[in-house]
């Protein structure tokens, strides 16, 4: 349990570290059990958060320094109002009502005698306002100071006379008859002296003018922490914690601020609280603060909680930030699976990445929260059981739970009723088209609703409904239908980043299937929109046959395609669906069907794929093929490969030509080629994932969906081959020596991109603490180095051996380092 312990520490402390990263941890996973159901808004600060120190809730809690405002005002005010008078109303306003003049609207409500009946509270107020732009202590640098811009206009408390100060706050203080506006006065005085750096003085003036007062009203603990402020700064941090400790425990508007101001250094500051601590209470508090500050496993903390409240809040608190953290590990955003041991159950949630700790922190967890439910009446246990029932899929377990509550609280029935869904659908090892529509039937609201927009930010929070749409697509990935499961995670267009064929024509099947179901209707509406989709599938089947050299086949699917406007363009990067813009400023150049250049029958110059064509590419001489245009669409492209293959016939210098021509076309198309982009359904040949060589992997090589389509998807790797052998045909029937050595170049570099295609499936498994790491991995370089020798360098032998003298090669030495080198 000890080594428990120690990892937990660091799975309850991450969010301290990632406090300043630039990540949004927080909006990256589901959030299904809303850690608000604790109900005690002032410690939600301290529920789980990764982006930012504290919990940020949407929740506002009535702060009792406006309640005891209320209070002295007999309840004549409502709280806004009251919040209006003493935070809102400007100084100018209370000073002309002391004058009998009513400027504000509260005021001319309230009248002149509610000023006379309270003047000693409104006096104050007016005096609080005086003070509150210069209630701030100046910054001092030390040697220890981290650099930062510190406002110099910012007004601060040593600005103000301390004499004359002093001797109107201590003045207002012995002529006040009202102890809690004398305890109002006690406090300025104490914060003043803070805040100017005599610490002594706040310490003396707390214990002469606030303690006298026995008066421990919610404005004593603002004393109370401004006092320990200045403890803070004399040195006395055992005496500070201590004190803002108790503030933290009595104030509800506080506590944020008074645990902020606590210094612990390790554990053992901790242990210095709990040892002081006398009452239950006191005791539950050391514990949480010792368990919020991840220096160990919370499940013994609350236990020892539980011995002394089983309904404490902070009890919940720890309760609903572990059941949290279980839920950001359990519930996946994107999973995956590295240890494929791990793995065997392909049904989400799935924990592909909790050790044996972790799981008997679970366990614990489970435990402590049966012991809590068993004491607590408070429905927050119940409804913890059910969702770790339903984490770890006891989902009939979970229901069992769910049915035996009884409750009117709206936020507990609205948990439960979410709870109930998801076991639901969570639950179905199969989605079956009876299934299909009870989802539409009973949960269609929910799968209908579109993700609020958040104009102040670029990322919006995950929710029920994508969890809900994540365990679907995952059931029919693990049924193997392909279509439904990419469609659930993916809009059609994320095809144009990984062009997979044969999951198109799965995609086109159920697009094309008749008497879908409800909910197949409403994948459809969802993912296929904004396209014309049956173009969009015969554009990905013609730049497919193009790759495979099938160029008859490739003219039929870009007939069938016909018109290109509504197939890609309105997609194009940067343009969202502006297609104007994106027509506008592709109108002269390729757009992904239209104005391909007749360069793509030429050659590398030197391989640049940042220049313009015009210096990456030479043209070939193109006059005995007078029906290649300079500027084609893909199906005037896909005509001239069919009339030159039909020419390539010929036994003749012309057909050598037609060959080499559809040769250069396949290279210059291939992931090494200048124009890579054209086939792969791409808009320009910029560097992209698709263009990597990657080790060959399988057309479902994801573990659980299709989520993750574009960070890793599939594409048909070249076949090198098929340019090489037209190369071949070329070279047979060339009498030229000079257009002979241009194309066993081309046929050299056609086997580089069989080399690099090998080299990316060679791993070179060893683990780098072996001691022979080093010698190990030299080893496999020199095998991978005496490979590509033997063969992967048939043509370069060739060249080297045949056509050395010619100037084709000389001039591709001086263009090509690595062939200089190999001819030398």
């Amino acid at each position: 349990m000890k080594k428990l312990v120690v990892s937990l520490s660091l799975l309850f402390a991450v969010h301290k570290a990632n406090a300043c990263a630039d990540v949004n941890l927080d909006y990256e996973y589901f959030n299904l059990f809303a850690q608000e159901m604790i109900h005690s808004p002032e410690y939600e600060p301290f529920l789980l958060a990764y982006d930012t120190p504290f919990y940020e809730s949407q929740n506002k809690f009535r702060s009792e320094n406006i309640e005891s405002w209320q209070k002295y005002f007999d309840n004549k005010l409502s709280y806004d109002e009251t919040l209006a008078l003493v935070q809102t109303i400007s100084l100018k306003h209370l000073q002309d009502w002391s004058h009998g003049k009513l400027t504000h609207v509260l005021s001319k409500k309230l009248g002149a005698q509610f000023f006379n009946k309270y003047k000693q509270g409104l006096t104050y107020l007016i005096k609080a306002k005086e003070l509150e732009p210069y209630m701030a202590i100046s910054f001092v640098a030390d040697e220890d100071s981290f650099y930062f811009d510190v406002d110099k206009n910012r007004k601060n408390a040593t600005q103000l006379n301390y004499s004359k100060t002093m001797e109107s706050l201590l003045n207002a203080y012995q002529t006040s008859t009202n102890k809690e506006i004398k305890l109002r006065y006690a406090y300025q005085i104490v914060r003043f002296n803070h805040y100017t750096r005599n610490y002594q003085k706040a310490v003396h003036y707390f214990e002469t003018l606030v303690v006298p007062l026995n008066l421990k009203s919610p404005i004593y603990y603002y004393a109370l922490q401004q006092m320990a402020g200045a403890q803070n700064g004399l040195g006395k941090k055992e005496a500070a914690n201590w004190n803002f400790f108790k503030v933290f425990i009595h104030s509800r508007d506080l506590k944020q601020s008074s645990y902020t101001s606590m210094k612990f250094s390790n554990s053992g500051d901790f242990e210095g609280l709990l040892s002081k601590a006398k009452t239950a209470e006191e005791k539950n508090m050391a514990y949480f603060l010792l368990a919020y500050n991840g220096y160990s496993n919370p499940v013994p903390l609350m236990q020892k909680m539980l011995k002394n409240n089983a309904d404490s809040k902070i009890l919940k608190v720890l309760a609903a930030r572990a059941i949290n953290e279980l839920e950001r590990n359990y519930l996946m955003t994107y999973p995956s699976c590295n240890n494929k041991d791990k793995c065997q159950d392909k049904l989400l949630p799935v924990r592909t990445n909790y050790d044996a700790e972790t799981a008997d922190f679970s366990e614990d967890l489970k435990k402590i929260i049966s012991e809590i439910k068993a004491t607590s009446k408070d429905v927050f246990w119940e409804l913890s059981d059910a969702y770790l029932r339903f984490l770890n899929k006891d989902f009939k377990g979970s229901n069992l739970v769910l049915n035996k509550i009884k409750t009117t609280n709206s936020d507990y029935i609205q948990q439960i009723e979410k709870m109930k869904m998801l076991n639901e659908i969570v639950s179905q090892t199969k989605i079956t088209p009876e299934f299909e529509e009870i989802l539409m039937k009973k949960y269609g609201k929910i799968l209908r609703e579109e993700p609020s927009k958040d104009e102040n930010s670029w990322y919006n929070s995950l929710s029920t409904r994508d969890f809900i749409i994540d365990i679907i697509a995952n059931r029919y990935f693990v049924e193997q239908q392909d279509a439904k499961s990419f469609l659930l995670n993916n809009s059609i267009h994320a095809l144009q980043y990984y062009p997979n064929l044969a999951l198109t024509k799965k995609i086109e099947a159920f697009y094309k299937k008749p008497n879908k179901t409800s909910f197949e209707k409403f994948i459809i509406e969802r993912s296929i929109k904004n396209i014309n989709a049956e173009a969009f599938f015969e554009l990905i089947y013609g730049d497919h046959a193009m790759r495979m050299a099938d160029f008859k086949k490739a003219k039929t699917h870009y007939e069938k395609a016909g018109s290109f406007e509504d197939i890609y363009i309105n997609n194009a990067y940067y343009y969202g669906n502006d297609k104007e813009k994106a027509k506008s400023d592709f109108k002269d150049k390729y757009d992904g069907y239209n104005h391909i250049s007749s360069l793509v029958f030429g050659h590398n110059i030197w391989e640049s794929f940042d220049s313009p064509q015009e210096v990456s590419m030479k043209a070939e001489d193109l006059s005995l093929f007078p029906f290649i245009k300079q500027k084609m669409n893909k199906l005037e492209l896909a005509q001239a490969l069919i009339q030159l293959e039909e020419i390539g016939k010929e036994k003749s210098a012309k057909g050598a030509k037609a060959n080499q021509l559809i040769g250069n076309l396949l290279y210059n198309t291939s992931i090494l080629g200048y124009f890579r982009e054209l086939f792969t359904l791409d808009m320009n040949n910029s560097n992209s994932p698709k263009f990597h060589f990657h080790e060959q992997a399988s057309e479902r090589k994801y573990d659980f969906s299709y989520k993750t389509f574009y960070d890793s998807g599939f594409i048909e790797p070249d076949n090198f081959d098929l340019a090489i052998g037209y190369y071949e045909k070329a070279l047979k029937h060339s009498k030229n020596k000079e257009q002979k050595a241009r194309i066993l170049f081309q046929m050299a570099s056609a086997e580089q991109g069989k080399f690099y295609q090998w080299e990316a499936n060679q791993n070179f498994y060893i683990n780098y603490s072996d001691p022979d790491y080093s010698e190990k991995e030299k080893v496999f370089e020199a095998q991978i180095s005496l490979t590509k020798r033997e063969k992967f360098r048939t043509y370069f032998a060739e060249l080297k051996k045949h056509y050395k003298r010619t100037q084709t090669v000389k001039d591709l030495q001086t263009s090509c380092l690595y062939f200089a080198h190999y001819m030398r």
